[in-house]
């Protein structure tokens, strides 16, 4: 008599048995899913960077678009919609998480069991980090506002065998995934759409369109209540005599980039004027940030004010420079290159030997 062993290294009809139970019980007890399928990015061009290769040599799931970030942004999906069956405890969303340290709330994760035989024969795979979940049980049929239902939209962030899904003959027969919201972001715009047309989702299940209107009204209130730099100060009413010493600390003229006592400006450039000026002639140089106001005195051009009235911006002046600037600086070798460079072009990784 041969002895006992559950385990047996080849899938048997014990296998095909217990594995058919389990789908058909899945199937019977499960919801619907409709699965949009990651297939890698989007083609991307060569950039000559290390760190952000071509797509084009390397189109599928496992590509990783940005090897500095690790992150795939351009996500292309699949154009046709496969169906499951899933299965996951329903629990209440406002339940803390207290196996941490401090108080975090539990904000709608899911782990959601699939058969795998029926996985794979429907989409061709597993299910992976980045496949979205489509949930029409979670369905809301009565927004406000609005007569369109929208489903309910999850993102797999991992994805692994549970232990209730292994028989007892040591063979796994369910996979289970983590999901999580899906979130208004780049990488789901196949699914999502830009916005831009009216049918898109991205319009029903995002509050980009108010969040961006409440922006615009913001500032459009900020830059009525804040018209000029902080620093402006109108004194182009008043007129002063140049001779008189010990005049009071206030900048007479020059505060708006126009002279004192109504004179008119010569001109404005990127560059002094080389003839037809004369001494007590002003000229305002646009290359300067703020717009810089000078006066001719001899073979010189004094600095006697600054513009002073650029609108309120919500970034200040130097963050807002930093962040815009498209300035192309020339080498002293005659090449140039653009003064705002990504960090992953600038320090470069070195072999440590």
């Amino acid at each position: 008599m041969p002895k006992l062993s559950l385990w047996n290294p080849v899938k048997t009809n014990d296998y095909n048995f217990t594995d058919r139970i389990v789908g058909e019980h899945l199937y019977a007890g499960g919801t619907g899913v409709h699965i949009h399928k990651y297939l890698g990015v989007h083609t991307t061009p060569d950039e000559n960077d290390p760190t952000r290769p071509s797509s084009a040599a390397n189109d599928s799931e496992v590509f990783i678009q940005d090897l500095l970030f690790l992150e795939n942004r351009d996500r292309k999906y699949d154009k046709d919609i496969y169906e499951l069956r899933g299965q996951y405890n329903i629990g209440d969303n406002d339940s803390f998480d207290l196996t941490q340290f401090g108080m975090f709330l539990a904000n709608d994760t899911l782990f959601m069991n699939f058969h795998i035989e029926s996985m794979v024969e429907g989409v061709g795979r597993k299910l992976m980090a980045g496949d979205v979940l489509e949930l029409p049980h979670l369905r809301d049929d009565l927004l406000l506002g609005s007569d369109d239902a929208v489903n309910r939209y999850y993102v797999v962030t991992d994805a692994a065998r549970p232990a209730e899904g292994y028989d007892p003959r040591w063979w796994p027969h369910l996979w289970r995934v983590k999901l999580g919201p899906i979130t208004d972001s780049q990488e789901y715009r196949d699914i999502l759409g830009t916005g831009e047309e009216e049918e898109d989702l991205r319009n029903l299940i995002s509050t980009y369109a108010n969040d961006i209107n409440i922006n615009d009204k913001l500032l459009e209130q900020a830059e009525k209540d804040v018209p000029f730099d902080p620093q402006f100060r109108n004194t182009t009413h008043l007129y002063f005599d140049e001779t008189v010493p010990d005049k009071p600390s206030i900048d007479f003229g020059g505060a708006d980039g126009q002279p004192a006592n109504g004179l008119s400006l010569v001109g404005s450039g990127e560059t002094f004027p080389t003839s037809g000026t004369t001494d007590g002639d002003y000229f305002l140089r646009t290359d300067f940030s703020p717009n810089r106001l000078f006066k001719k005195s001899g073979t010189r051009w004094l600095n006697v004010g600054s513009d002073g009235r650029k609108a309120w911006s919500a970034a200040n002046r130097i963050l807002a420079t930093f962040i815009n600037n498209d300035n192309i600086s020339s080498e002293s070798d005659g090449t140039s290159a653009n003064e705002k460079t990504n960090l992953s072009k600038v320090i470069k990784p070195r072999t440590d030997n």
